[in-house]
C-alpha cells in the first residue's frame, strides 16, 4: 500500500477543481517522456518519486501545449539547457527528511558546480511535500535557493502543496493559466471497478489483519505495468477521501488485486480507508478507482539482478514485479526476495504462489523475517548477513526495489544497505537510478 492522501476529495465528485485529478491520472498509464531536444522557450522539468509529480507535469505541457514546452526530468537538464531557456516550470516533490527523488540524486549539485548564469529565466516552482514528514519541501526550497543564487527570477511565488492538495493543484493551474494565457484542462473522472474477491490472507497473526482484494472495472480493462498504484475514492465521514494502494496484479489477470492491512487505533476503531475496504465494502458494490503511474518503481531491466525488500502490505509492490518477471521467462534474471513479517506460523503470505514461480523456473531466492518467532530477526538482520552476495548484484548491474513501512522498516533498511554495499557502491546505485522505493 502506498501513503494515504486524508484530504477532503468532494472536489472530485462535484467536478469543482478540474486541475487536481487531471494533474495525478493525465498520461497516468504512460509517464511522460522527454520532450524534444528543440530549444524550448519553456522548460516544463519534474523530480518524482512515487510518480505524482511526474503526473502533474505531464498535466502542466498538455495545459501549455500551445507553446511547445519541452518536459523533461530534472536528472536530465543539463546547465546549458537552463541557460538557453527563457521560462521554466519546475514540478519538484520531496522525499524521507526532505531528500530529493533518487532519480535525481546529485543533480542540482551536478548544476550548482556548472554555476550558470540564469539571468535571463523567470520560473515557476511547484514543490511537493508531505507536512508529516521533516524538512516539508526541502528539496524545492534548495532548488530555488539555486535558481535565486544564479539570477533567475520568479514568475509566482513558490506554491508549497501538501500531499498534493486538490485545491491547491487547482489554484496553481489557474495562476499558471493567467500568466501563460492558458486554460486548465478539462476533468477526468475515474471509472468504478467492482469488488470481485476479498480473502484474509494471515488469520491468527498476532499483527494486523492482511487482505488481499481484487476489482473489475465496469468498463475495458486499462492497461499498467508492474509497480503502478491504483487510488480508490471512498466515502468518509467529512466527504470522499482518496487512498493509495501498491498493485499487486498485472492486466492480464483480469483484475487489479491490492494487498492492505486492516488499521485500528488505540479503541480498536478501523482506520477509515482500510475499515470501509474490509469491513464495509461488499461483494459486487464498485468504487470509483484510477490507476497512475509510478515511473519511479518500475522495472527497467528484466535480465538484471532483481533484488526485491518489504514487509506486511508491502508484498503488493514486490509481487507485480515477480509475476512481471515470471511472464518475461526465459528472459527474465535472478530475483531475490527479502520479506518481513510477524509469526512464521501465520504471516508466510502467498508461499505456494512464490513456491510456484520458483516451479515454472523462475530464478527466485526468498529469504523470510519474523519479528515475533522464538529468535526474531528483522528485514535488515536479513540484509546484514548476505551482505556479499548483495553487494555482487549490485555490482553487477542489480536493481533494488523497496516496498513497505517507511516508519520502522524503510529507514533501517536503507541504512543497512548502504552500510553493506559501502559508500562508493551506494551512491553509484543512487545515481543510475537503480534503487526503487514505494514506501508509505
Amino acid at each position: 500500500m502506498m501513503m494515504l492522501s486524508p484530504d477532503p476529495w468532494s472536489w472530485l465528485m462535484a467536478g469543482a477543481t478540474a486541475f487536481g485529478w487531471a494533474g495525478l491520472s493525465w498520461h497516468c498509464l504512460r509517464p511522460p517522456r522527454a520532450g524534444p531536444r528543440h530549444e524550448a522557450d519553456l522548460l516544463i522539468l519534474w523530480a518524482s518519486q512515487s510518480g505524482t509529480a511526474a503526473g502533474l507535469a505531464g498535466a502542466l505541457a498538455e495545459q501549455l501545449s500551445a507553446l511547445s514546452p519541452r518536459l523533461l526530468p530534472l536528472d536530465q537538464l543539463s546547465a546549458t539547457d537552463l541557460q538557453r531557456a527563457r521560462r521554466a516550470v519546475f514540478v519538484i516533490a520531496t522525499t524521507g527528511a526532505g531528500e530529493a527523488p533518487d532519480h535525481t540524486s546529485g543533480a542540482l549539485e551536478r548544476l550548482q558546480k556548472a554555476v550558470p548564469d540564469l539571468t535571463q529565466l523567470s520560473y515557476a516552482l511547484l514543490a511537493l511535500g508531505d507536512r508529516r514528514y521533516a524538512d516539508f519541501c526541502g528539496f524545492g526550497r534548495r532548488l530555488e535557493v539555486f535558481l535565486r543564487n544564479h539570477g533567475a527570477r520568479d514568475l509566482l511565488p513558490r506554491a508549497e502543496i501538501d500531499r498534493a492538495c486538490p485545491a491547491a493543484l487547482a489554484r496553481i493551474s489557474r495562476d499558471l493559466g493567467k500568466v501563460f494565457g492558458a486554460a486548465p484542462l478539462p476533468p477526468q473522472q475515474p471509472s468504478r471497478w467492482r469488488l470481485i474477491a476479498r480473502r484474509h490472507i494471515n488469520p491468527g497473526s498476532p499483527g494486523g489483519a492482511l487482505y488481499a482484494l481484487r476489482f473489475q472495472p465496469e468498463a475495458m480493462m486499462p492497461d499498467w505495468q508492474a509497480g503502478d498504484i491504483a487510488r480508490l475514492t471512498l466515502p468518509g465521514e467529512a466527504g470522499p477521501v482518496a487512498r493509495d494502494y501498491s498493485l499487486a496484479s498485472l492486466p492480464e489477470a483480469g483484475w487489479a488485486e491490492l494487498i492492505l492491512r486492516q488499521v485500528r487505533d488505540a479503541q480498536g476503531r478501523t482506520g477509515q480507508g482500510s475499515g470501509y475496504l474490509t469491513r464495509q465494502l461488499a461483494i459486487g458494490d464498485t468504487v470509483p478507482l484510477q490507476l497512475r503511474a509510478n515511473p519511479g518503481f518500475r522495472a527497467r531491466d528484466h535480465a538484471a539482478p532483481m533484488i526485491l525488500i518489504g514487509n506486511g502490505s508491502g508484498m503488493a509492490g514486490l509481487l507485480s514485479h515477480l509475476r512481471a518477471r515470471a511472464a518475461a521467462l526465459p528472459a527474465a534474471g535472478t530475483c531475490r526476495l527479502f520479506f518481513g513479517e510477524r509469526s512464521p506460523a501465520h504471516d508466510r503470505i502467498f508461499a505456494d504462489e512464490l513456491a510456484s514461480l520458483q516451479a515454472c523456473g523462475l530464478s527466485l531466492q526468498i529469504e523470510r523475517a519474523f519479528s515475533r518467532a522464538e529468535t526474531p530477526r528483522y528485514v535488515q538482520d536479513l540484509l546484514h548477513n548476505h551482505a556479499a552476495s548483495l553487494r555482487e548484484d549490485v555490482k553487477g548491474g542489480g536493481h533494488i526495489f523497496l516496498c513497505g513501512r517507511r516508519e520502522g522498516m524503510a529507514g533501517a533498511v536503507l541504512a543497512c544497505l548502504r552500510a553493506g554495499l559501502g559508500e562508493d557502491l551506494w551512491q553509484k546505485l543512487r545515481t543510475e537510478n537503480r534503487l526503487h522505493q514505494d514506501v508509505y
